[in-house]
């Protein structure tokens, strides 16, 4: 087999799996808490000069941003969210 049908037969594999995914009704794991790390600017540094100035950051620190995820056990497609919503327990009663 040369190069050429190859790359047919591996392109023709990737989009029967594309398939499988894109068809698939995702059963998902619990979500787990899955932190993401982000470079924020801090302090001012002027960089033009004359009628034109302009300010940049004066550098960038990594800090962790909360974020959740959770993976389909069927094909493996993961979601991530940075929000969360309150959960209502149950219920009592209200004597007001």
């Amino acid at each position: 087999m040369n190069p050429t049908e190859e790359k047919a037969k591996l392109l023709k594999e990737l989009q029967e799996i594309e398939t499988k995914i894109s068809n698939c009704r995702h059963i998902f794991h619990d979500p787990i808490f899955d932190p993401e790390t982000i470079m924020v600017g801090y302090g001012s540094v002027q960089d033009g000069a004359g009628s034109d100035p302009h300010w940049s950051f004066a550098g960038y620190e990594p800090k962790q941003r909360d974020r959740w995820s959770r993976e389909c056990k069927v094909c493996g497609h993961k979601e991530y969210t940075y929000e969360q919503k309150p959960i209502v327990v149950g219920m009592k009663p209200n004597f007001n």
